[in-house]
């Protein structure tokens, strides 16, 4: 039942992804408001789609499933990551590629994807525990990733810790302060940060609907390179983790977040990223195209696995 479910909300997040991409080719928004809505969404209803997760009724367990759930954090980032780098010393073919699929490994759609799926299946309540890898997200995009990107290119493998301060890693910080803090929001606050925060979630899916409209489709559908390595980073990857994650004797529901975030698809940001320091954005983006769309399959199918 819970499959079923799970796949209806990934159904209705790729409608709105369908939607951004026929009001991109309409026209009816260009890179220029696809840049400010980006802006948008980051700068202001990001941090308060974060912050509603206190608004809602805190799961029973308190402390034993926020260490847990912490844990959980750990071991997803170092599998992920360590996945990554045994990908990279045993695939063969072009350097700078083999590190941006590092990048493509390690990092997850948890916000955008995430956060509506977590709603869905366990409540409000349970979103507080995405933070947790929300901020190591931040951290590892903004440090380790930054450098695994740079250093596939001419320029050298270099981060500057400046870039971890950010509004994203801010909000996590405080909101996670204000969750141990055990801070109830008032209720007028509350649901001005639950509406401002849902609103986050269709305009992040327009953007990418607008994103994959400015790609070549028939190119990433007949790429057999990128049919590989998302069946690779979509099935074979989270289906080895997430039966790893089973045998930890961890809450249920701790381990079901856990899962979710290992079966989303590639993160956005990490086209931004390899843009920004590797000039190979679209290289980036024709995976990330590929894997979101699988996701609305892989991610109810790997759902068998835990639910």
């Amino acid at each position: 039942m819970n499959s079923l479910l799970l796949l209806k909300q990934m159904l209705m997040l790729f409608a709105m992804m369908v939607s951004g991409y026929i009001v991109f080719k309409r026209g009816i928004f260009d890179h220029v408001g696809q840049h400010q809505i980006s802006k948008l969404i980051v700068g202001l209803l990001n941090p308060f789609l974060l912050l509603s997760a206190l608004s809602g009724d805190k799961p029973a367990g308190g402390l034993t499933l926020s260490l847990q759930n912490l844990l959980s954090a750990v071991i997803y980032y170092v599998l992920f990551i360590g996945i990554s780098y045994i990908y990279f010393f045993f695939r063969g073919g072009d350097v700078g590629h083999r590190k941006l699929k590092q990048l493509m490994l390690i990092f997850s759609n948890l916000g955008f994807f995430g956060v509506p799926v977590v709603k869905a299946l366990l409540g409000d309540g349970y979103v507080i525990y995405l933070i947790f890898y929300m901020l190591f997200f931040n951290l590892i995009a903004y440090t380790l990733g930054i450098y695994i990107a740079t250093s596939g290119s001419s320029g050298g493998g270099h981060f500057s810790l400046r870039s971890v301060i950010n509004i994203g890693t801010v909000t996590s910080v405080i909101a996670l302060i204000l969750y141990f803090a055990n801070v109830t929001i008032p209720p007028t606050a509350a649901s001005f940060c639950s509406y401002m925060g849902n609103a986050c979630i269709p305009l992040s899916m327009i953007l990418i609907g607008g994103s994959l409209a400015q790609l070549d489709l028939k190119t990433v559908f007949t790429d057999k390179e990128i049919y590989l390595f998302s069946l690779f980073r979509m099935i074979i990857v989270p289906a080895i983790c997430i039966l790893i994650m089973r045998i930890l004797p961890f809450d249920p529901y701790i381990v079901k977040i856990c899962c979710l975030v290992i079966s989303m698809p590639i993160a956005t940001l990490v086209g931004m990223i390899a843009e920004q320091y590797a000039h190979e954005g679209n290289y980036c983006n024709k995976m990330t195209a590929m894997t979101t769309i699988m996701s609305v399959i892989t991610v109810p199918l790997l759902s068998l696995l835990y639910l």
